[in-house]
């Protein structure tokens, strides 16, 4: 599952997020920054919540709610400064 979103209103940034569901990497960049990177091996919880904080003068607050549907199958809610953002759904 791969997406980004653009994210502002003074401060325009593009958040990328991209997870691999076979070989369990997990990545976050900021306007082509990595700011998270995670691998997981074994045992992908049914739910994740990784947040990250977007900007200087304007403080964005971007969450992403990752929850496993089936094995290959995931919903990716994405929350910006705690309101329902978008929804995605893939594998």
């Amino acid at each position: 599952m791969k997406f980004c979103v653009e994210v502002g209103i003074k401060e325009h940034h593009l958040v990328e997020f991209a997870f691999s569901q076979l070989l369990g990497q997990l990545q976050i960049r900021v306007d082509n920054k990595e700011v998270k990177s995670h691998v997981r091996f074994i045992n992908e919880p049914l739910t994740e919540i990784h947040t990250i904080h977007v900007g200087d003068c304007e403080r964005i607050d971007v969450r992403f709610e990752k929850e496993r549907i089936s094995t290959f199958s995931q919903k990716c809610r994405v929350f910006v400064n705690d309101r329902l953002y978008k929804c995605f759904e893939g594998t």
